[in-house]
């Protein structure tokens, strides 16, 4: 008898078959673990490749030289459900770790379950709201709210600009370039290191900290002014500027400064004659409701009449309103030969049904065609030096706003007034111009969660269809296998 017909040895040889072929698994298995953590490769297989970075961006992580945060702030809504936003972003963001080869790290915090986490990076990056994104780098930062990542149109999303947004701002991380914003002081102005409610605007200063601008004060009768600073904001003066203040303010608008002057009605401040050369003109005037009241429900004045433009349009597209208090009219100054040198662009006003009151100090505020002007009256107006070619964001910027009072804490609380001064600030210092132009807006995904009873029973019957396919088949091979044997 042969070996091979050996049943002993016939069990030897089937047991070391099995071994060697577990063993074969075993290192197959092995090696595919050592090659994936040394050559890793993905790839998006969605039509529309909405988490794929694009080359700008990668091109950004490729210079990139310091190492990058990105903190995603984020809250159970109460049907415990994950917000939107952290949808779209917890892919994006895993897209950039990746890319950057270890330069950036990503964390989700929740800041309902990770509390003390999130109150102590709230020590480091001040007061912030839940959903939100900060894009960090050592002592800079940024913080994003989610709104901001997304784009509006009749305050309904209609795409998502995630990585432009990021991408923009890691570059601007990379450039380590603190832009620095002065509130003049000595006037009676509105303190910005104040909590002051009505007083002081420190909710102001520290959404332009999270912007990551830097701010201090200044007092213009020193007359110095860094030549890096490139805007400086004068909110609510209640005195006059002297002679020599005014000659600081106007180099400072020639050499390429941007200024945000927030009136204080009904006092006058003295910068008319600046204001003349601008192309500006603010009258002594009070704007008032045609009901003869001075302002409307809980005292404040509230302005949806948005002009287009690059600084109104956040507040366009969310479909958002300010509230402002007591305010006067600013407008452009047909008599002003500046109006030929400078483009004059009136960005918001008050309502149809509001007038500008010349004699605000009657008793009863009435309508008179002789005196007074007819609404919508602007409010805040801006004036630009022409720059030779039309090509910069090099020349001087002057915008004018009839109140102070929507920088104030106690009116800061209002979302639109957040966003309409952080857009005025950001688009003062850079021109609202997007770095990453070139990276496209991924179009929203929309869902339909209602459905109709009809819709309900087309669905119920689709579902129902695979059983009864299966219930069909099982008794045709019951059937076959009784009659046909």
């Amino acid at each position: 008898m042969s070996r091979l017909e050996d049943f002993k040895w016939a069990r030897k040889v089937k047991l070391l078959n099995k071994t060697l072929s577990i063993l074969g698994v075993v290192l197959a298995v092995a090696a595919v673990n050592i090659l994936s953590s040394r050559y890793f490769y993905r790839f998006d297989c969605q039509k529309i490749h909405n988490f794929a970075l694009e080359e700008f961006s990668l091109n950004v992580l490729k210079v990139l030289e310091d190492p990058v945060e990105i903190f995603l702030f984020y809250g159970h809504n109460p049907s415990d459900s994950v917000p939107f936003f952290v949808k779209d972003l917890r892919n994006l963001l895993k897209e950039y770790r990746h890319a950057a080869g270890g330069k950036i790290t990503v964390k989700f915090i929740d800041v309902v379950q990770q509390a003390r986490v999130a109150d102590d990076l709230a020590l480091k990056f001040g007061s912030m709201v839940s959903d939100s994104v900060i894009v960090a780098s050592r002592e800079h930062f940024r913080v994003i709210p989610a709104f901001d990542l997304y784009e509006f149109r009749d305050g309904v999303v209609s795409g998502f600009c995630g990585e432009r947004v990021i991408s923009d701002e890691i570059l601007r991380l990379s450039g380590r370039e603190t832009k620095k914003i002065l509130f003049s002081t000595g006037h009676g102005e509105i303190d910005c290191d104040s909590v002051h409610p009505i007083c002081g605007s420190s909710s102001a200063k520290e959404l332009l900290r999270q912007s990551g601008y830097l701010v201090e004060k200044i007092n213009l009768a020193d007359g110095i002014i860094e030549k890096k600073v490139k805007f400086i904001a004068i909110a609510g003066p209640q005195i006059k500027f002297t002679e020599s203040e005014i000659q600081v303010l106007t180099e400072f608008l020639q050499h390429g400064g941007r200024i945000l002057l927030l009136l204080s009605p009904p006092k006058t401040c003295g910068l008319e004659d600046l204001l003349f050369d601008w192309g500006i003109l603010a009258d002594d005037m009070l704007i008032v409701n045609g009901d003869g009241g001075r302002l409307g429900l809980s005292g404040d004045s509230i302005v949806d009449r948005f002009a287009e433009h690059k600084i109104t349009r956040p507040m366009i597209d969310l479909q958002l309103r300010a509230f402002f208090g007591l305010c006067q009219p600013v407008r452009v100054d047909v008599g002003s030969p500046a109006t030929k040198q400078r483009r004059i662009t009136p960005l918001f006003s008050s309502g149809e049904k509001t007038f500008a009151k010349l004699d605000y100090t009657q008793r009863k505020l009435r309508y008179n065609a002789a005196e007074d002007l007819v609404g919508p009256v602007p409010i805040a107006t801006l004036s630009e030096a022409i720059a030779e070619g039309d090509a910069a964001h090099s020349g001087g910027k002057l915008l004018v706003i009839g109140n102070a009072n929507f920088i104030t804490n106690h009116r800061f609380c209002v979302l639109g007034n957040k966003i309409l001064f952080n857009s005025i600030a950001t688009w003062l210092l850079d021109g609202g111009e997007q770095i990453s132009a070139s990276v496209k807006t991924k179009a929203a995904e929309s869902y339909k969660i209602a459905l109709s009873r009809a819709e309900l029973v087309r669905i119920g019957v689709r579902l129902l269809l695979i059983p009864l396919l299966f219930l069909l088949f099982g008794w045709l091979v019951i059937y076959v296998r009784r009659n046909f044997r």
